[in-house]
């Protein structure tokens, strides 16, 4: 994959968390477990965390200009 920033081909790897990644537009800092449905409006889970499995979601990564990609269809099925 180009990067769209600097059309250097890109690495496919991996982001990875013990707990289930979000992309919210405020932090949202909690220990417990949340639900969906207590998460800010207009989150997206990008992977979920699963008993004894982390999440992890498939991330490109320019290391020209420092950017990744991430599609979030790809860890949590939006």
């Amino acid at each position: 994959m180009l990067c769209p920033y600097c059309s250097v081909e890109m690495e496919k790897g991996f982001i990875q968390s013990p707990h289930e990644l979000l992309w919210t537009k405020e932090p949202v800092w909690s220990f417990w477990k949340r639900s969906r449905r207590s998460l800010p409006k207009g989150s997206v889970v990008l992977g979920e965390a699963r008993f004894f499995a982390s999440s992890s979601v498939t991330a490109w990564l320019c290391r020209k200009c420092r950017k990744i990609l991430i599609d979030p269809t790809d860890g949590a099925g939006l």
